[in-house]
């Protein structure tokens, strides 16, 4: 019953935390133009706004990782191991999501600056 109380509460956090990162991320078509061109401010903050709302689902899917190693401690123990290896690599990769986004938004204050 526990574990699954913790699937259900893991389950809530993902939907929850989907929608809010959907808000910011870009079409993969408009993503990839985006990229190619960046050539002012407003884009640069569209880029800013999709790293950092990609870099909140790596932080979700690391949070939601560690819980089930803590519960696969418990009912599967051979899983615990591979749970946390995944849950620090996307810690990593929302670290350097973040990093993007800095950058992004630094640049677009340059163009900003340039107007």
């Amino acid at each position: 019953m526990k574990l699954h109380l913790a699937f259900v509460g893991v389950a809530t956090l993902l939907v929850g935390s989907a929608l809010y990162a959907q808000s910011g991320k870009q079409p993969d078509q408009e993503f990839r133009r985006l990229a190619q061109s960046h050539s002012n401010a407003d884009e640069h903050q569209k880029l800013a706004a999709h790293y950092t709302a990609h870099a909140i689902e790596h932080e979700n899917d690391a949070k939601v990782h560690e819980e089930l190693a803590n519960q696969y401690e418990k009912s599967e123990p051979k899983l615990t191991g591979e749970s946390r290896h995944y849950a620090a690599h996307s810690r990593e990769a929302a670290e350097a999501l973040r990093a993007l986004a800095k950058i992004h938004q630094e640049l677009a204050k340059e163009h900003g600056a340039k107007k």
